[in-house]
C-alpha cells in the first residue's frame, strides 16, 4: 500500500512517500508495518502527477509479484542490540518430535489433577530444557542463561522457577514414561519381539553422599571412580527406542536392578511376553527363575572363565560338533542343555535351554593384543617398582609371611613381585570365544547371535546420555532432582531417537544433527525482516565404497559443507526447503509452522 506521512522540515510541511505492507510478527500479536520502498517527498518532485503514477505502478507490480525486498541496513546499528542478537530457530524440528509425544497435553492435564497453583508454567520449562538438553547440553543455571536464544520459544520463567520445576517433574516420572510409550505406539510402532536392558551409573563430583537414602552411593563405577554415583536401568525395544528408565543407589547390584524394572514395565505397559536380552553382568539363576517361572524368555552372554563357565570348557575345546565357515576365521557349536531351576514356590526343577559358543578370529586377535599390552605393563612394573602405592583399604593393610604348619610370623623375609605368565597363558585359551544361552529353543546360530547384536544400540544410548547430552558429572543433589534431571534425558535421548528412525538408513548421528540445527539461526531486523545465518561451516570428507560396498569416510575432503549436507538431509526428511537468507517474518513463521511429524 502507499504511505503518505505529514512531516514537518524546517518550517514546511512536506509528505513523504513510501510503499509499505502490514504483517502480524506472530500469531495474535499486534500488526506492524514494514516499508518496502521510500520515494521522498512529494513536494520535491518536477511532475507530481508522474511522480504518483510511478509509485502506484510500483505499488502494482509489488502486489501482483511480489518482487525481491531491499534490505537497508541502519548505520547506527551496534553490538548488543535486540537486531544484532542471534536466535536459534533449529529447535523446531526437535519440538516437532516433541510434539508429536504430546508432553504439553499430558503436563497440562498432571497440573490439572493436582490443582498446581504456581504463577510460572512447568510445561515450557520441561520443553526448555528437553530440547536446550540436546542443543546446549549443561548445568541448570548455565542453560537458564541462554533461554532468550529461542526464536518464538515461550520462556518467562525464572531459574529458582526451573528448580521448583524439578520437584513437580519428580512426581510425574513414572506416569509420563507411560504417556510417551502409549504415544510412541500410537505414532510409529513398538517393537517388543526382543527387551534389550542393560545397567550404567552416573558420577556426581563429591566425595561423600548425604545419608543412607541419599541416592549418591558409593559403588562400582563403569568408568573406575571413586565419586558417589547413581544407577539408571533402560529398556529398550527392537526399533532402537527408549521404553522406560529406573533410576537406583549407586550401591544397587545391576543384577538387582532387573526383576523390579521388568516387573514394573510390564505392569505398567500391559506388556505381553518378553525376550529379554542382557549382557552377563544381569545373567544370574535368580534373574533366570523370575523370568521363566513370568512365562518370559532371556538371551544372555554367559562368562566362560571361572566356576560359572566350567561346565561349557568340554565342549569349548572338544573338536567334535564344531562348524566353520569356508577360511576358518568363524566358529560355533549349537547345543541345548538341562540346568536346574526353581519355580514360583521355590521348588527346584528341571529345565532346557539352547547354549551357543562361538569363536571368532578378529575378537582372538584383539583380545590377544591386549593381554600382551597388559605383559608388558606388568612387566615394566616389576622391573621399575611401580604401581606399587598401596591405595585404599590397603594403604592400612600389612602383609605377614606366616608358616602354613605353624601359623608363625616368619620374619628377615622378602615378598617378591613377578609377572603372572601362568594366568596369563590360561586366559589365552578362551582367546575369541564366547557363549550365549536363551530361553528360545526354536532359535537357530544365526538368530541368536542376530538378537543379542542388538545389544549394542542400548550401549550406544547410554553413550549419547552420557557424552552427547553431557550428562556426567551430575550437578543436582536431591532425589527429587535428579530423578526429573535423568528424565529429562530419557525424553532427549527419545526425541533423537525419533529423529533417526524417520531418517532410516540416513540416520546422523546424535553430535551431527544437534550441531546441523544448534546452526540453523537467525537475526529478526527492523520492519520484520529476517535474516537467516548460513547453515555450515564444517568441511565434509570425501567418501568411497569399501570392498563390502559400503560407504566410508576418507581423509581427502571434498567441495562440500557436511553441516549444510547434514541439515539438508533433515529437511529433506521434514519435507521442508526453505534456504531464503532474507524472509519476511510471516513467512519464516509459516514456514516453522509447517515443520512437523
Amino acid at each position: 500500500m502507499i504511505k503518505k506521512d505529514k512531516i514537518k522540515r524546517r518550517g514546511t510541511v512536506k509528505t513523504w512517500v513510501s510503499v509499505v505492507e502490514g504483517y502480524r510478527p506472530a500469531p495474535g500479536a499486534p500488526p506492524k508495518q514494514r516499508t518496502i520502498r521510500s520515494f521522498g517527498y512529494l513536494e520535491d518532485q518536477e511532475d507530481p502527477e508522474a511522480f504518483m503514477a510511478m509509485v502506484e505502478e510500483f505499488n502494482a507490480n509489488y502486489r501482483a509479484e511480489n518482487v525481491p525486498l531491499k534490505i537497508e541496513a541502519a548505520g547506527t546499528a551496534r553490538m548488543y542490540c535486540e537486531e544484532n542478537r542471534r536466535h536459534n530457530y533449529g529447535y523446531k524440528f526437535l519440538e516437532a518430535a516433541y510434539d508429536l509425544l504430546e508432553i504439553d497435553l499430558f503436563i497440562k492435564d498432571y497440573l490439572g489433577k493436582h490443582k498446581f497453583r504456581g504463577k510460572y508454567s512447568p510445561g515450557d520449562i520441561f520443553k526448555f530444557l528437553v530440547l536446550a538438553r540436546i542443543l546446549h547440553p549443561d548445568s541448570k543455571r548455565a542453560t537458564f542463561q541462554i533461554k532468550n536464544g529461542f526464536y518464538g520459544m515461550i520462556t518467562d520463567f525464572t531459574l529458582p522457577d526451573i528448580y521448583r520445576s524439578l520437584d513437580l517433574f519428580a512426581g510425574f516420572e513414572v506416569e509420563l514414561q507411560r504417556h510417551l510409550n502409549e504415544r510412541v505406539k500410537e505414532t510409529i510402532g513398538r517393537d517388543l519381539s526382543h527387551a534389550f536392558y542393560d545397567v550404567t551409573n552416573y558420577f556426581f563430583e563429591i566425595d561423600f553422599p548425604d545419608g543412607q537414602d541419599d541416592l549418591r552411593q558409593k559403588g562400582v563405577s563403569k568408568e573406575h571412580r571413586t565419586d558417589p554415583i547413581t544407577a539408571m536401568g533402560l529398556f529398550m525395544d527392537s526399533n532402537g527406542l527408549p521404553v522406560s528408565m529406573s533410576i537406583f543407589p549407586g550401591n544397587t547390584s545391576e543384577s538387582l536392578t532387573l526383576q523390579p524394572t521388568m516387573k514394573d514395565v510390564k505392569q505398567s505397559y500391559g506388556l505381553g511376553r518378553l525376550v529379554v536380552v542382557a549382557d552377563k553382568g544381569l545373567n544370574t539363576s535368580k534373574n533366570i527363575d523370575t523370568i521363566v517361572n513370568n512365562g518370559d524368555g532371556f538371551v544372555f552372554s554367559q562368562i566362560l572363565k571361572g566356576k560359572k563357565g566350567q561346565r561349557y570348557n568340554k565342549k569349548l575345546f572338544e573338536q567334535r560338533g564344531w562348524t566353520w565357515n569356508k577360511d576358518g576365521t568363524y566358529g560355533y557349536k549349537l547345543f541345548t542343555e538341562e540346568y536346574e531351576g526353581k519355580d514360583k514356590d521355590g521348588v527346584k526343577e528341571i529345565r532346557t535351554r539352547k547354549v551357543l559358543l562361538y569363536w571368532s578370529k578378529t575378537e582372538a586377535d584383539m583380545t590377544r593384543r591386549k593381554r600382551e599390552e597388559k605383559l608388558k605393563k606388568a612387566a615394566r612394573s616389576v622391573k621399575n617398582n611401580a604401581y606399587s602405592i598401596k591405595k585404599g583399604i590397603d594403604e592400612y593393610t600389612k602383609e605377614d609371611n606366616i608358616d602354613k604348619n605353624t601359623g608363625e610370623i616368619l620374619e628377615n623375609t622378602k615378598k617378591l613381585r613377578r609377572v603372572d605368565l601362568e594366568k596369563a597363558k590360561k586366559d589365552a585359551m578362551y582367546d575369541g570365544y564366547f557363549c550365549i544361552i536363551t530361553s528360545e529353543l526354536d532359535y537357530d546360530e544365526r538368530k541368536i547371535r542376530k538378537v543379542y547384536s542388538g545389544l549394542w544400540r542400548i550401549e550406544q544410548s547410554f553413550r549419547i546420555i552420557k557424552t552427547d547430552l553431557y550428562a556426567r558429572p551430575v550437578f543436582v543433589s536431591k532425589n527429587e532432582h535428579i530423578r526429573a534431571y535423568f528424565l529429562i534425558c530419557f525424553v532427549a535421548l527419545l526425541i533423537i531417537r525419533i529423529l533417526q528412525h524417520r531418517m532410516g538408513e540416513k540416520a546422523l548421528s546424535t553430535e551431527r544433527i544437534a550441531r546441523a540445527l544448534g546452526a540453523a539461526t537467525c537475526h529478526v531486523l527492523k520492519g520484520g525482516i529476517i535474516h537467516l545465518d548460513d547453515v555450515g561451516g564444517a568441511i565434509a570428507f570425501k567418501k568411497v565404497q569399501n570392498k563390502k560396498g559400503e560407504l566410508v569416510e576418507t581423509l581427502a575432503y571434498s567441495d562440500e559443507d557436511e553441516i549444510a549436507l547434514d541439515y539438508k538431509a533433515i529437511q529433506d526428511m521434514f519435507g521442508t526447503d526453505f534456504y531464503n537468507v532474507y524472509a519476511k517474518q510471516e513467512v519464516f513463521n509459516k514456514f516453522l509452522k509447517k515443520i512437523s511429524l
